[in-house]
């Protein structure tokens, strides 16, 4: 399931992958919030600026911050996986000859993996 941020940001959705309610909702700004944390105790926050079209990322290991990332020009979320929290968004920069896609899965353990490709073979 692919959600578009401008145009159908679907909260319900949203609810079920965090397994929370957004920590921030600011719907006349257009940003919600997110937080979870794993076994583990990694925490990530989680933003979405559907104004913007960014998303914010800032993992966490008790109170100290190990990544904090900035993406712009995000136009939906791919939702994978509910069961695990896995969902994707790709990131599509001017220069339609290079894609950058991240994914990230909430459960049962916190992992963010992401690559950039060139594709103009």
């Amino acid at each position: 399931m692919k959600m578009q941020l401008r145009e159908k940001l679907d909260h319900l959705t949203l609810l079920e992958l965090f397994w929370t309610e957004p920590k921030i909702a600011n719907p006349e700004d257009g940003y919600w919030c997110y937080e979870t944390q794993d076994e583990a105790g990694t925490f990530i926050r989680f933003g979405i600026d559907i104004i913007q079209e960014s998303v914010q990322i800032d993992l966490k290991v008790a109170e100290n911050s190990l990544l904090t990332f900035t993406y712009e020009l995000v136009e939906s979320l791919e939702i994978i996986d509910r069961e695990r929290g896995k969902f994707a968004f790709t990131v599509a920069p001017q220069i339609n000859a290079i894609k950058t896609r991240i994914e990230i899965e909430l459960r049962p353990c916190i992992k963010i993996q992401g690559y950039t490709l060139r594709n103009d073979y």
